[in-house]
Formats: C-alpha cells, structure tokens, sequence
C-alpha cells in the first residue's frame, strides 16, 4: 500500500488522506481477524478416568475446526462417552499433538 502523504522538508502531510488509509487498514484487520476467530482450530483431549495414565487407550486426541473452545468439545463430546475433555488451541503448547490426532469435522 504506497502512501500518498509525505514528510519531506517543503511539502504538507494530507491529513484527510492519511485518515481514510488508517480507516482502510482498519477495516482489513478487521475482516481479517474475523475471519481467524470463525475457523480456529482447537485439539480436545479425551482421557479415561477408568485407566491408568501410562495404560494404552488412556488418552486419545481429536483435532476440530470450532469458533470456540465449548464448540470444539461439543463436536467430539458424542464420540468419547464417559471420557474427560480438555481443549486447546491447536497453535498452543500441544501443536505437535495435531500430527496424531483425529480429525472431527
């Protein structure tokens, strides 16, 4: 985006100008972000409280597109009945979980 304002010794800033670029530049982080938040994707961790931590089957791990953490358990809630549920952000600490996971759609 080339600006049209300048601030050489000699010539005026133009203002107005200046203005509708901040607003223009505005309004595209704005779509921008809008959509990031509608499709985030998030890993849910279902564990089996009936295992032990190290016994095979414990822990299984489900990747999802959701708007929010709630959204994403919800998606994975009906295939892992009797299981605990935890969510993160698929960007966060547990990004390399994503390889192994499960997707849900």
């Amino acid at each position: 985006m080339s600006r049209t304002t300048s601030t050489d010794q000699g010539t005026q800033v133009d203002l107005a100008a200046w203005a509708q670029e901040l607003d223009e530049e505005r309004d595209r982080l704005k779509r921008a972000n809008e959509r990031r938040v509608a499709r985030r994707g998030y890993l849910v961790f279902a564990t089996d409280p009936s295992r032990a931590p190290d016994e095979r089957g414990y822990r299984e791990v489900f990747a999802t597109e959701a708007k929010t953490p709630g959204e994403a358990t919800a998606k994975v809630r009906p295939l892992v009945e009797g299981r605990r549920l935890r969510t993160f952000l698929a960007t966060g600490t547990y990004k390399e979980e994503l390889g192994d996971a499960r997707w849900v759609a």
